[in-house]
């Protein structure tokens, strides 16, 4: 199951870890692409990595845009599992970047390629939703961290369509799985403190509302 890094400030993490993905957004703001293929061919899900706590929420995949990488690079990016879909703090994915610039020969490559196509406004309207769960679910529990919210475009190109969101301060966090996307997309959502006993709750989320299906798991 991909996962969400939802972390956006310093401080959660391991040394190490905040090392290796600080490493990571380094390189790929310098165009440093060994570095980067490096890290990625290590953690694959550095292909994702956005600065903690930087405010552009530009992944590898952006930088490679707006350097106008080669395409081999960014090939090895999305064989690693770099999301298109990904849209940076002012809405821009990484096709927007190179279209902006004129980084013609990379638009193929960093086109959207949806495997569960989902209507823009369904999208919109789900995520609207998500967010909003995930707001009262963990102020339930105290959550004090800064999070930066799942994108539900995301799992529209994602091969198995979940998403994990572990949410530091929570004990626990969020699962997020896209069904039904070419009849009557919905999301599942399952939530949960591992250190509340019944925390868990499942909830369907439409274009139209979110339900609670199930709680006390």
């Amino acid at each position: 199951m991909a996962g969400w890094d939802g972390v956006a400030e310093r401080g959660h993490f391991h040394e190490h870890v905040q090392t290796a993905l600080d490493q990571a957004s380094d390189a790929a703001h310098r165009g440093d692409w060994p570095t980067v293929l490096a890290a990625v061919a290590k953690s694959p899900g550095l292909a994702n990595t956005r600065r903690t706590g930087g405010r552009s929420g530009w992944t590898p995949l952006h930088q490679a845009a707006w350097h106008g990488a080669p395409p081999a690079v960014v090939r090895q990016l999305l064989d690693a599992g770099a999301w298109r879909t990904l849209r940076a703090t002012d809405g821009e994915r990484p096709v927007d970047v190179a279209a902006r610039l004129g980084r013609d020969t990379l638009l193929p490559l960093l086109e959207p390629v949806p495997l569960h196509p989902v209507g823009e406004r369904d999208l919109r309207a789900m995520q609207h939703f998500l967010h909003a769960l995930i707001r009262v679910r963990t102020e339930d529990y105290g959550v004090k961290a800064a999070l930066t919210l799942p994108q539900v475009c995301i799992l529209t190109e994602l091969p198995d369509p979940r998403l994990d969101f572990t949410v530091p301060g929570m004990y626990g966090g969020f699962g997020i799985r896209l069904e039904q996307p070419a009849t009557a997309p919905r999301l599942t959502v399952t939530s949960h403190c591992r250190v509340v006993g019944g925390s868990g709750r499942t909830h369907q989320i439409t274009a139209d509302g979110c339900t609670l299906t199930e709680s006390g798991w």
